[in-house]
């Protein structure tokens, strides 16, 4: 009698584990089934970039938005201000790209306390952490501000241009880690960004304005040409600066912002782990974990940055049926996201490969714990299997962002001036449908425009400064 009691215990027991292992495997699925965003994004940039219905955009985002699961909804946000810009909403915008702005440094203040996340994601994977933004994001949020700045005649854009250097020098500190190559020294991988010349440069043309600060303007242009040596525009910058005219009596000074290209988004691949990879695994690992990283380990799931080349090489202005010129990228953003995934890729495959031997170890104890009984055994490695199957790559981001955005800035009469835009190829031929618009350019002062060229031809219309609509 006893010993029937005890097997049907026995029984239970095997019973309560098979049962747990059934949970973790139905919620892990759930998730990992749940995290869509590559492909729900694929179809509104096809909208965005190719087709250029920006209502049809609209409605598939609204419809993702209602759908989408709550760490999905910050990078929509940023999307949704990506399309009120270029449906001309420019207040909108600016107000969408603030509190995402504020939320995303919130989260970084919160991080290190954030353990609850960080081991959730361990046992699932990282969507389940809420949306962190990638470095180049966080970057583009202060960029998009300082420019929509210049077109509401704002007082913040200065602000905003000084928080893009900002933003991005405190990133770099922020990315001092131990090296796991040399005990007791640090490393910072982040250190190879790219600087970003397009703060100092926006710095410059508002410092230009005011006539009072012209060494001012002069030493951000200097810094332009420093960080970006191909921007051929910044010499003459730099000269003009250090003579004092911004333009001559009776004229004024029109920049043009073109985005060009279609900008970079994130793709899942399956990446084989390094060896600086596993040496940051193992550092992770040791730190809370008896366990230790094996030498070699199978190809884990990561998000990579996929970028594709401009169609379109310049934008090219008229004025009042003169070709004023063609625009120069001050600032190139594929290669500023390609660059830095490249640079914190060892990092990303570290998470995980730690995810994945966390994994692996939870599957162990549970075969522990069932006494070797070689059903639960089994159950337990068919789950492991599909556990570490559904697991999917972190693909949420900023999926509507230009490859570039370039500017050209020219001198022109005071005044009402009708302007023409159009994309060129790298001879500077015209290859795609122009727009037009009457801007109003003031007496020794700055007018500013922005056009949005993914392809030959653009995504809505163009935007000036003074606009009541804006």
């Amino acid at each position: 009698m006893k010993e029937t009691q005890r097997g049907k215990e026995v029984q239970n027991q095997y019973l309560r584990i098979a049962t747990r292992l059934l949970v973790l495997l139905l919620w892990t699925t759930l998730a990992g089934c749940a995290s869509r965003y590559a492909q729900n994004l694929e179809e509104r940039r096809v909208d965005f970039y190719e087709t250029v219905d920006l209502d049809k955009a609209r409605e598939n985002l609204e419809r993702c938005q209602k759908r989408a699961l709550s760490k999905e909804k910050t990078p929509l946000t940023l999307e949704s201000a990506s399309l009120d810009l270029a449906q001309g909403k420019v207040k909108e915008a600016q107000t969408k790209l603030r509190d995402v702005r504020d939320e995303l440094d919130s989260l970084d203040a919160m991080r290190a306390k954030a353990t609850g996340e960080k081991l959730l994601s361990l046992w699932m994977d990282e969507n389940a952490s809420s949306f962190g933004g990638e470095d180049y994001e966080k970057i583009m949020i202060r960029v998009y501000l300082a420019l929509t700045e210049l077109l509401v005649n704002g007082h913040d854009a200065r602000a905003y241009a000084f928080q893009i250097g900002e933003k991005q020098d405190s990133i770099v500190r922020a990315g001092l880690m131990d090296d796991p190559n040399n005990e007791g020294k640090k490393v910072n991988p982040k250190a190879k960004y790219p600087r970003l010349p397009i703060g100092p440069y926006l710095e410059g043309i508002l410092a230009e304005e005011t006539y009072l600060e012209q060494g001012e303007a002069a030493r951000c242009y200097r810094k332009v040409v420093e960080w970006s040596p191909s921007f051929a525009q910044g010499k003459k910058d730099v000269e003009r600066a250090e003579k004092g005219v911004h333009s001559q009596p009776g004229n004024g000074r029109l920049y043009l912002f073109a985005f060009v290209g279609k900008g970079p988004r994130k793709e899942q691949t399956y990446a084989e782990a390094t060896q600086f990879a596993l040496l940051v695994a193992d550092q992770i690992f040791s730190a809370t974990s008896k366990y230790s990283v094996p030498p070699t380990i199978a190809p884990v799931p990561i998000p990579e940055i996929v970028a594709d080349s401009p169609n379109i090489a310049s934008v090219a202005l008229e004025a009042n049926g003169e070709k004023v010129g063609l625009s120069e990228t001050i600032v190139d953003v594929n290669e500023m996201a390609v660059k830095e995934f490249e640079a914190i890729k060892d990092l990303i495959l570290a998470r995980a490969i730690v995810r994945r031997i966390t994994k692996k170890g939870t599957v162990y104890v549970a075969k522990e714990a069932a006494q070797v009984n070689p059903w639960v055994s089994l159950a337990a490695d068919l789950g492991g299997v599909v556990w570490e199957a559904t697991e999917t790559a972190d693909t949420r981001c900023w999926g509507l962002l230009p490859a570039k955005i370039q500017v050209l800035t020219a001198e022109l009469p005071a005044g009402e001036t009708q302007i023409v835009v159009y994309p060129t190829d790298r001879q500077g031929n015209k290859i795609g449908e122009a727009c037009r618009r009457t801007v109003h350019i003031p007496k020794n002062r700055n007018a500013y425009v922005m056009v949005n060229y993914p392809d030959r031809y653009p995504v809505g219309t163009i935007l000036s400064s003074g606009d009541d609509s804006n």
